[in-house]
């Protein structure tokens, strides 16, 4: 069941599965809160690539030529994403670990965090493996 965190409180470890194009994490979000996101050392695989959720350095020259179908622009490919809601339209990279605030940029009244690992949008189903994410509410 989604909930709110209070200042303090974590979530987590959750296993983000890099097949799934939105995993849920039970978080509801409201503006002003701030995050802490952290992934663990696991390696999830595109194809027959592993990498950890800092995403790939060096893309393969198929991802280099795919750039256009990259979900999140801003991140690299299979790295931890987050999003806003189940929607692309608020994204924002967070790699092994990140510090984030909502700002309420989706509009919508307690949105659902979600987190991926950024592929091409039509690519997910040769992905397999997951990363486990704890999210600590720090303000």
């Amino acid at each position: 069941m989604a909930r709110h965190l209070a200042v303090g409180d974590s979530s987590g470890p959750l296993a983000i599965a890099s097949a799934s194009y939105y995993n849920p994490t039970g978080v509801l979000l409201a503006p002003g809160e701030t995050y802490e996101i952290a992934a663990d050392d696991s390696r999830w695989v595109d194809w027959h690539q592993a990498s950890s959720a800092d995403g790939r350095i060096e893309p393969s020259l198929i991802q280099s030529m795919a750039h256009w179908a990259l979900r999140c622009k801003e991140g690299r490919w299979f790295q931890l994403i987050g999003a806003v809601g189940r929607s692309d339209a608020c994204m924002f990279p967070i790699g092994m670990h990140a510090a984030w605030t909502y700002t309420g940029q989706s509009g919508d009244a307690d949105p659902e965090l979600c987190l991926f690992a950024n592929d091409a949008w039509f690519a997910y189903l040769n992905n397999h493996g997951s990363v486990k994410v704890t999210i600590k509410r720090v303000g």
